[in-house]
């Protein structure tokens, strides 16, 4: 079975790869593993929606993978998802995709750009058919944004417009360009912080990691023929 993780940036992931086998190979921005009989193949995008949609597009139409796996850390907006938990997005939204008026603001959807079933949407929402019922984690709602938000008025205009968790700056691009593709995919994720006014001293960060690490080799070992130790 060959997959593809994406990340957006290297540090997300390197605890994670630390348990993985390196594969030399051509110097290309894809770093291929080995973990068990997977083979493994990273691609480090960049921060945002338009690195992520480029990036794995382009490697999407040159290679073939069983599963997409876009991995990394995440923003929850409200306490029931805590700090560390990691979390099974199963739904994702483009957060800042529209249109603002003086009365505010407006997905393409609301404006006539869209219709809400328009492929790959259902319902205004992009959603992953491939989520895995068997992966033990909390299935939530993500929204997908150009900029992290840290300002209470502009946080509490995104809870009233979207039905979301946890927030993002690439998810969207992952479900979006997956679904054109007819790629499987999942989007795992830890919460390393609330969405709230912006205190990174609030933030936990490695606590995210580890956990996050944890959960993606127990996913791993879903898809892998694992030796059992007598």
């Amino acid at each position: 079975m060959k997959i593809l993780f994406v990340a957006a940036t290297c540090f997300e992931l390197k605890l994670f790869l630390e348990n993985l086998e390196e594969i030399e190979g051509e110097n290309s921005p894809v770093s291929h593993y080995r973990w068990h009989d997977l083979e493994i193949d990273l691609i480090v995008t960049g921060v945002g929606l338009s690195f992520t949609t480029y990036h794995l597009t382009r490697l999407l139409q040159k290679e073939k993978y069983d599963l997409v796996i876009n991995a990394g850390i995440a923003g929850s907006f409200y306490d029931e998802l805590s700090i560390g938990t990691v979390v099974n997005i199963t739904s994702e939204q483009f957060g800042d995709l529209g249109i603002e008026e003086p009365g505010g603001f407006k997905t393409l959807f609301q404006a006539g750009f869209l219709k809400e079933d328009q492929f790959p949407f259902q319902g205004g929402k992009l959603l992953n058919p491939h989520f895995n019922e068997s992966i033990e984690l909390p299935n939530v709602n993500g929204l997908s944004v150009n900029v992290s938000h840290g300002c209470d008025e502009t946080i509490d205009k995104l809870k009233i417009n979207f039905d979301a968790d946890v927030e993002s700056m690439e998810g969207a691009a992952v479900f979006y360009v997956c679904l054109m593709e007819d790629v499987p995919f999942l989007e795992i994720r830890a919460i390393s912080n609330f969405v709230e006014s912006r205190d990174t001293t609030k933030w936990d960060i490695p606590t995210a990691l580890e956990n996050l690490t944890d959960e993606l080799l127990k996913i791993l070992r879903n898809f892998a023929t694992v030796p059992q130790i007598s």
